[in-house]
């Protein structure tokens, strides 16, 4: 059985900062959480709900415009937490705060 405790997440990451992706992946390397990418909404969610690996990641990367139909879209249709990485209404291009927020949503083991 999975001992993770938590929800995990969905980062969103808008295609403005595509500049930054490889900073952010590594920096989630290098982090506490595990991560995985997907390439659009339902790849994510299938990350999230696949029972045959031995634990989820905590958090799904999930690259998108930077269209506030799409933050919309991903909160509708999930029942995990979003954080948005880039610009427009929903995005914050900011690591510190994104970290914050992930840290908020998921505790330490």
């Amino acid at each position: 059985m999975d001992s993770q405790q938590h929800v995990p997440v969905i980062v969103l990451l808008d295609k403005q900062v595509s500049g930054e992706r490889t900073e952010i992946k590594e920096w989630f390397a290098h982090s506490r959480f595990s991560m995985c990418e997907a390439m659009n909404v339902f790849e994510a969610l299938e990350q999230l709900s696949d029972f045959t690996i031995e634990s989820r990641p905590d958090v799904v990367l999930l690259n998108v415009d930077s269209s506030d139909d799409e933050m919309t879209m991903v909160e509708n249709i999930s029942e995990v937490p979003v954080v948005a990485f880039g610009t427009g209404r929903y995005f914050n291009a900011n690591m510190g705060k994104m970290v914050s927020r992930l840290n908020e949503l998921i505790p330490h083991h």
